[in-house]
């Protein structure tokens, strides 16, 4: 299951101090960009804030700090942990405090995105434990006990998850993932019906749903299902070739082997795709 990131605006508080120089604007916009989602713009000004307005090592820890959820936000996460290594070294060397938990989830998932697992799920567990149930910090902790193939711990956080956000369809569909891992393949046929009955038009609830039925066994009640999310997700690898999966199962052996490699076109580097692309298509 794709991470789900976003931007929570962390610092409008620095916006909210009567600062004495006229360029403290710089920054104040900067903020208030970020706060809008603006994000090309407000990590320009934000650097431009840095550069050219002299702040209190508090106030440079939470520009710095914003900056980096900002390019996170922009999905530049070199950018972003280059943004939080100047938040930490400047508190660390100028005594100033690291109290906002939104820091720790930001460079979490950043880190989570650059292979730097381990990391990531100290600073998503230093989180956790100040932010409590936030759903951002959720989806992102499971996912990375997920991918260090630790998937009872992603189950237990995506419990909370489901429990946090009943109504959002993804969470439902990360916990059917982490059923899937564990081989508990009814529980996460459940989930999966439960994200489709919240979202019956999306095609990534529905290719759920198709999947976990090929995996119970269930190919020709799979079949409509994974039909309805490839003509909603033609773009996509993991849905053409579940739809793929499908046909095979049923027996349309020769339309399976050409969306196969139509899959395999779009998501090369995905080893369960590949290896049905090599399976269907040996001399």
């Amino acid at each position: 299951m794709k991470q789900i990131v976003a931007l929570a605006t962390l610092f409008l508080l620095f916006a909210a101090q009567a600062l004495a120089q006229e360029d403290d604007q710089i920054c104040v916009t900067a903020l208030q960009q970020s706060d809008l989602g603006e994000f090309n713009e407000a990590a320009e000004g934000l650097e431009n804030c840095l550069a050219s307005v002299e702040l209190t090592p508090e106030q440079e820890v939470m520009i710095y700090a914003e900056l980096g959820s900002v390019r996170m936000a922009m999905e530049d996460y070199a950018g972003a942990l280059q943004a939080f290594a100047f938040t930490f070294a400047i508190a660390e060397t100028q005594g100033a405090q690291i109290s906002h938990p939104m820091i720790y989830r930001n460079r979490g998932i950043s880190l989570g995105q650059t292979g730097e697992l381990e990391r990531a799920l100290g600073d998503l567990l230093q989180a956790y434990s100040m932010l409590g149930d936030d759903p951002l910090t959720l989806v992102n902790l499971g996912w990375t006990y997920g991918q260090l193939e630790r998937h009872e711990d992603a189950v237990v956080i995506y419990d909370r998850l489901v429990r946090t956000e009943p109504e959002w369809s993804g969470a439902w569909l990360n916990r059917s993932a982490a059923f899937l891992d564990l081989g508990m393949v009814s529980e996460a046929v459940s989930d999966a019906r439960r994200a489709v009955e919240i979202d019956p038009e999306d095609g990534s609830t529905l290719n759920m749903l198709c999947w976990t039925l090929i995996q119970d066994g269930r190919a020709e009640t799979a079949l409509p299902l994974c039909r309805q999310a490839a003509e909603l997700e033609p773009e996509s690898g993991h849905v053409i070739h579940s739809l793929a999966t499908a046909l095979e199962a049923t027996g349309s052996n020769r339309r399976a082997r050409r969306l196969f490699a139509q899959a395999y076109e779009m998501e090369p580097e995905d080893p369960e795709i590949i290896a049905d692309y090599e399976r269907t298509h040996r001399p």
